[in-house]
């Protein structure tokens, strides 16, 4: 059976955040990218949607991103405190991942 997917390590920048799998894979993300793919109660259904993810990726657009602080969540994630918003997420490791994958470069 195999290991399930970690993060290794997540090197933090201004804007953006280096993330490291224990694959051997690392993505750089911006912070946006994970922001508008926050999965707690109060923003996964403003994605719900076509039209709402539109709103809600602009309304996050406009906040001021400033380096979130970074907490591990168990062994399977980590939440994201944002100064300027949503501080109750919980990203899991393949859910940053998906996130890396879809909106981040492989480095």
């Amino acid at each position: 059976m195999a290991e399930p997917l970690t993060l290794t390590e997540i090197e933090r920048g201004e804007e953006s955040c280096i993330l490291r799998f224990s694959d051997g894979e690392s993505f750089r993300v911006e912070y946006l990218a994970i922001r508008t793919r926050c999965q707690c109660a109060k923003c996964k259904p403003r994605q719900e949607n076509e039209q709402r993810r539109i709103e809600f990726n602009e309304e996050v657009s406009r906040l001021v991103l400033e380096k979130p602080m970074v907490e591990l969540v168990g062994h399977y994630g980590i939440t994201m405190i944002w100064p300027s918003g949503c501080s109750s997420g919980i990203h899991s490791f393949s859910h940053l991942r998906n996130i890396s994958e879809d909106l981040g470069t492989k480095i």
